[in-house]
C-alpha cells in the first residue's frame, strides 16, 4: 500500500497532462487574439494609408504628371477658397502620411512637396534640393515650384536669410514650365509680359505665350474648368493684344480686327474689354479705316454706364482727337474714376503735370501716381520724387525693388529713373554705389543721359560744401571726363557745361577757377537747366567768380520761371526765395515767412 505521500505525488503525476492540456489551449488562444489584433491593426493602416492617399491625390495631384490617379489641381487650385489654411495642413498631413506610406508611389513626393510650398512653412529651404533634384528629371511643376519659391521668399521668406533661388534659377525653372506646357507656369509668363516687373514687357511674347496655352497638352485626368475657360480666353487675348499695341503687320492686325468686331456689336455691346479694343482699333486705324470722330462717339455713349471707357475718351478729349479739346472735362471725369479704374490716376497725373488746362499740380500728381502698381506710373513717379526731396509715399523699399526688377529685366526707362532716384539726397533712396552700377551698362550702351549721371559721380562729395570731393577708383579717368566735356560743349549740351563748372569750382580734373565755373554756369543756364541757375544765383550772392549782383539774382530767378515748368520744387523755392531777395535781411525776414509754392 502507498503511503499517502506517494499518493498524492502520484496524484499530481495524474492530472499534470490534463493542466498541460489546458494551459497550451489558453495559449493558443492568446496567439490568435494577437493575430486578430494584428490583422485588425494592419487593415486599420491599409485603411488608413488608402484613405491618405486618396485625399493626397484628389487635393494635389500635379498636371502634366503621366501616373496622376485623380484630376490635375492647378497650383492656385490648391489654396482653399476660404483661405482656411488649416484645410491645408491637413492635406499636407495626409500626404506625408501617403508619402511615407508607400514610398514606390513617386507622384506622392511631389504632391507633398507642392502642398509645402503653399504653405511657406519655416524649413521650406531644406526641401529645396528635393525640388531641384525632380526639377532637374523634367517634372514642369517642380520647375514651377522653384518659381513660387523665389516669387514668394524674394520679399517676405519664412526663414532667416536668403533661400538659395536666385532670380535667373526662377526665371529659368519658369520658362521651362512653360515650355512643357505648364498652364500655371504660361498664365505666369502671360502676366509678366503684359504687366512686369520680372521680365520685360513685350506684346509680342504676349501674343506667341497665349497660342501657347491653346497649343499646350491636356493636363491630367478631366483638366476641369478653369482650363478650358483659361484657354478659350485666348484668342481674344490675341485679338486685343494685336490692335492695342504697336509692331504688327496689317494683316494681323486685319484679322484681329475681324476678331474684336465678331466678339461685339459694332463697338456698342459685348464683353467690355473685347468692345474697348474695338474702339481704339477705331481711333488708331489699326485693322480697319481710321474714324476717331466715330471711335470718341462710341466711347460718349458707354461712359455712363462703362467706367473704363473713361481714360481712352479722357485722352481723345485732352488730345482734341475726334471732335473738339476740352481739357477740364478730362480733368473731371479722371478725378471722377481715379478711384476705381486703374488707368485714370496716371493719366491724370499726366495732365495734371502738363499744366496745360489747369495750374500745374505736381503733389498731386505724385500722389496719383503712388497710388496703382502700373510699372509706367512707377517710374514716372522714380523720375519726379528727386525734385521733391521728403515727400511721403508708400512702402518706398517695394518701389526700389519693383523698379530694379524691371532695370534688370530691360524695361526701358527704369534703370535711369531709379538711378537719378537713388543719386537723390533723399535718404530712404540715396544709394550711390547701386545707382553707378545700374548707369554704368547703359552709359557703355550709348544712353547719353546716363552716361552724363555716371560722369557726374565720379568724384563722390562734389557737390558738397562740407567735404573734399575724392576720386571713385572704378569708371571714368580724368582725361576721359575732360574728353566727354570736350565733346559735350561742342554739341552745346547743358550737361557738359555744368559738369566742367562743378569741376572747376572744386579744383579736380581742372584747376580751380571760380572765374571760369560762373562763366560755364552761365552756359548750361542758357541752355535750360534749371540747376545751373540756382547755382548761377548763388554765385551772384556770393560773389564766386563775378561780381555780387542780388539784382542779377532775381532777374535769374524770374527768367527761369518758365523753365520750371517741367518741375523741380528744390529749384523753384530757392529761386522763389532770391527772386524777393533785395538784401540780406529782407531775405532772411521773406524766409520766415515763405511757405513752399504747392
Amino acid at each position: 500500500m502507498l503511503r499517502p505521500v506517494h499518493a498524492l505525488v502520484l496524484s499530481c503525476l495524474a492530472l499534470t497532462p490534463i493542466a498541460g492540456a489546458a494551459l497550451g489551449a489558453q495559449a493558443s488562444s492568446e496567439k490568435s487574439d494577437d493575430a486578430a489584433k494584428k490583422a485588425a491593426d494592419d487593415a486599420a493602416k491599409k485603411a488608413a494609408l488608402a484613405e491618405a492617399i486618396s485625399v493626397c491625390d484628389r487635393g494635389a495631384s500635379v498636371p502634366l504628371d503621366p501616373e496622376a490617379k485623380a484630376p490635375p489641381v492647378q497650383y492656385g487650385a490648391l489654396f482653399p477658397q476660404d483661405f482656411d489654411l488649416t484645410k491645408l495642413k491637413t492635406l499636407a498631413d495626409k500626404c506625408q502620411a501617403a508619402m511615407l506610406g508607400a514610398p514606390q508611389e513617386k507622384r506622392l513626393t511631389l504632391e507633398w512637396l507642392r502642398v509645402q510650398v503653399a504653405l511657406n512653412q519655416p524649413g521650406l529651404a531644406f526641401l529645396l534640393p528635393q525640388i531641384k533634384l525632380i526639377a532637374e528629371g523634367g517634372s514642369p511643376e517642380a520647375n514651377y515650384l522653384l518659381y513660387e519659391v523665389y516669387s514668394v521668399h524674394r520679399r517676405d521668406g519664412a526663414d532667416a536669410g536668403p533661400l538659395p533661388v536666385s532670380r535667373d534659377m526662377a526665371l529659368e525653372a519658369l520658362q521651362k514650365a512653360g515650355a512643357a506646357g505648364h498652364l500655371t507656369a504660361l498664365e505666369t509668363l502671360l502676366r509678366q509680359y503684359i504687366d512686369g516687373p520680372l521680365l520685360r514687357r513685350d506684346a509680342h511674347k504676349v501674343v506667341e505665350t497665349a497660342q501657347r496655352v491653346i497649343d499646350a497638352p491636356a493636363q491630367g485626368q478631366s483638366p476641369g474648368e478653369w482650363d478650358s475657360q483659361f484657354r478659350a480666353a485666348m484668342p481674344l487675348l490675341i485679338a486685343r493684344t494685336t490692335l492695342e499695341n504697336d509692331g504688327f503687320a496689317a494683316e494681323e492686325q486685319h484679322k484681329a480686327f475681324q476678331a474684336v468686331a465678331a466678339d461685339t456689336k459694332a463697338g456698342t455691346g459685348g464683353p467690355e474689354a473685347s468692345v474697348l479694343a474695338y474702339i481704339k482699333a477705331l481711333r488708331l486705324g489699326r485693322g480697319t479705316q481710321q474714324d476717331a470722330a466715330k471711335a470718341r462717339q462710341l466711347l460718349e455713349a458707354r461712359v455712363a454706364n462703362d467706367q473704363y471707357a473713361i481714360p481712352m475718351l479722357a485722352d481723345m478729349l485732352a488730345k482734341g482727337e475726334g471732335g473738339p479739346a476740352d481739357g477740364k472735362r478730362a480733368i473731371a471725369m479722371l478725378r471722377a474714376a481715379s478711384k476705381n479704374v486703374a488707368g485714370a490716376g496716371p493719366m491724370l497725373a499726366g495732365l495734371l503735370l502738363d499744366g496745360k488746362f489747369v495750374g500745374r499740380q505736381p503733389r498731386e500728381a505724385i500722389r496719383l501716381l503712388n497710388a496703382p502698381w502700373d510699372l509706367d506710373a512707377s517710374i514716372r513717379l522714380a523720375k519726379l520724387l528727386p525734385d521733391y526731396d521728403g515727400f511721403q509715399i508708400d512702402h518706398p523699399d517695394q518701389l526700389v525693388e519693383r523698379l530694379s526688377d524691371a532695370a534688370e529685366a530691360g524695361e526701358p526707362g527704369a534703370a535711369l529713373a531709379l538711378a537719378r532716384l537713388q543719386l537723390s539726397d533723399d535718404q530712404r533712396f540715396k544709394n550711390e554705389d547701386v545707382a553707378r552700377a545700374m548707369l554704368k551698362p547703359l552709359a557703355d550702351a550709348g544712353d547719353r543721359d546716363a552716361l552724363w549721371l555716371y560722369a557726374s559721380t565720379q568724384y563722390a562729395n562734389l557737390d558738397s560744401t562740407s567735404y573734399r570731393p575724392s576720386r571713385r577708383d572704378d569708371g571714368l579717368s580724368d582725361d576721359q571726363l575732360k574728353v566727354l566735356i570736350d565733346e559735350g560743349e561742342a554739341k552745346k549740351q547743358q550737361q557738359a557745361y555744368l559738369l566742367h563748372a562743378n569741376l572747376l569750382r572744386k579744383g579736380v580734373v581742372y584747376p580751380q577757377d571760380d572765374q571760369r565755373a560762373t562763366t560755364m554756369l552761365i552756359n548750361a543756364a542758357n541752355l535750360g537747366s534749371v540747376e545751373a541757375m540756382v547755382l548761377l544765383g548763388d554765385a551772384y550772392d556770393d560773389g564766386l567768380g563775378v561780381d555780387k549782383n542780388p539784382r542779377a539774382a532775381a532777374c535769374l530767378a524770374r527768367g527761369g520761371a518758365a523753365r520750371l515748368a517741367q518741375g523741380q520744387e528744390q529749384a523753384r523755392q530757392r529761386l522763389h526765395l532770391r527772386q524777393f531777395r533785395p538784401s540780406d535781411d529782407a531775405a532772411r525776414r521773406h524766409h520766415r515767412s515763405h511757405r513752399p509754392l504747392q
